[in-house]
């Protein structure tokens, strides 16, 4: 099997992963900012002793990063997007070197320029992590831009120094970027895999009752998600699904359950969730759906499945199906199992209405 990578990935998938990553290094990522700010601002005390007195000099270059500092603290904390916030983090990590730019041409010496890039490239290793290469390259080689600019008005007595020293620091920070985005990428995939695993039946690939964690209040039974829509309930059951593993052995069983699964997968509506329930039990949860169209899709269903040449032998399915009446959700999918016994009972290949007061509506009977 081959080894997946990002590059095997939807550009949605790729979104979703990004945004992970952001996401998992986002505390970090604002920590280093903050970091940053301080040490920028704590260089003033260097620059006092450059000047042997306090510098009236540096004091607003020094301290004018607060300002877009509060801009960016307001936006991380309305915007989660990773599209937005990597380049305003690049934003504001350029905006310290424009400012230290700024201190370093109005001080006397300025031979520390030189050590002073070799902390830029730390802080560029640093929010690299949270951020996709093509951000994370782009933003790096502007260091280069900002160099040449400082240059027009510090000119730098090191200038070419400074070039040869961060060409190779970038290219190591961008291989390094592109390793680490590649253990995370281990890492989120096997978290992904095994997220699925757990909410998803194994020989069908339909949802399997984890799933109903997302959707319920553990409490009090009731629906989390479009609790503001109709709701109704298909249970599935296979007629006589014993026989078929007497008869044909259980291989042949799991082969009429993958046939089924699909045929319910493919038959109802991208907004549905089909649940394997128990051994040969399936059931729908269909959101902003009335009964009387649930009972239209079931009755689809049935017929697909008793069309359907599953490879081992005929098969039909016998349906209930009720509508959810609020609070706890059990109560009402039991009322689908009240009806699914009725339909088998009174003779199988049929669906079956839960009707309250007047129990059952009975919508086809068999042959």
């Amino acid at each position: 099997m081959n080894k997946i990578s990002l590059k095997d990935f939807t550009k949605e998938e790729r979104r979703e992963f990004f945004q992970s990553k952001y996401e998992y290094y986002k505390s970090f990522n604002a920590q280093m900012i903050i970091v940053s700010i301080l040490a920028y601002i704590s260089f003033f005390v260097t620059d006092c002793s450059i000047f042997g007195r306090f510098s009236y000099e540096t004091v607003l270059p020094r301290t004018i990063i607060i300002i877009p500092f509060i801009i960016y603290t307001i936006i991380s904390k309305k915007k989660t997007d990773y599209r937005i916030m990597i380049p305003v983090t690049y934003l504001m990590i350029h905006i310290i070197i424009w400012c230290t730019d700024w201190s370093t041409y109005l001080l006397p010496d300025r031979q520390f320029a030189v050590p002073g890039m070799i902390i830029m490239n730390l802080i560029f290793v640093c929010a690299g992590f949270s951020a996709p290469l093509k951000y994370s390259i782009p933003a790096h080689l502007f260091l280069l831009v900002d160099i040449a600019v400082a240059d027009i008005f510090i000119q730098y007595k090191d200038i070419d120094m400074m070039y040869l020293f961060n060409l190779p620091c970038i290219l190591a920070v961008a291989t390094m970027h592109k390793m680490m985005q590649g253990v995370y990428f281990e890492q989120y995939f096997a978290k992904k895999q095994l997220n699925h695993l757990a909410v998803h039946d194994q020989l069908t690939g339909v949802y399997n009752r984890n799933k109903l964690k997302e959707l319920i209040n553990s409490e009090t039974g009731e629906f989390i998600k479009f609790s503001r829509f109709d709701i109704s309930f298909i249970l599935i059951d296979i007629d006589l699904f014993k026989k078929v593993n007497d008869k044909y052995g259980h291989a042949s069983g799991d082969k009429v359950l993958v046939c089924l699964a699909d045929i319910l997968k493919n038959t109802v509506r991208e907004t549905d969730y089909v649940i394997r329930w128990g051994g040969e039990e399936f059931l729908i949860i269909m959101p902003d759906c009335s009964v009387d169209d649930a009972v239209r899709i079931a009755e689809k269903l049935r017929e697909k499945t008793e069309k359907t040449d599953n490879g081992v032998c005929k098969s039909t399915i016998s349906i209930g199906v009720s509508g959810y009446t609020g609070g706890d959700y059990s109560v009402d999918v039991k009322n689908a199992d009240i009806a699914l016994y009725e339909a088998k009972k009174s003779g199988r290949n049929k669906t079956v209405l839960y009707g309250g007061s007047e129990l059952f509506s009975e919508i086809r009977k068999s042959g």
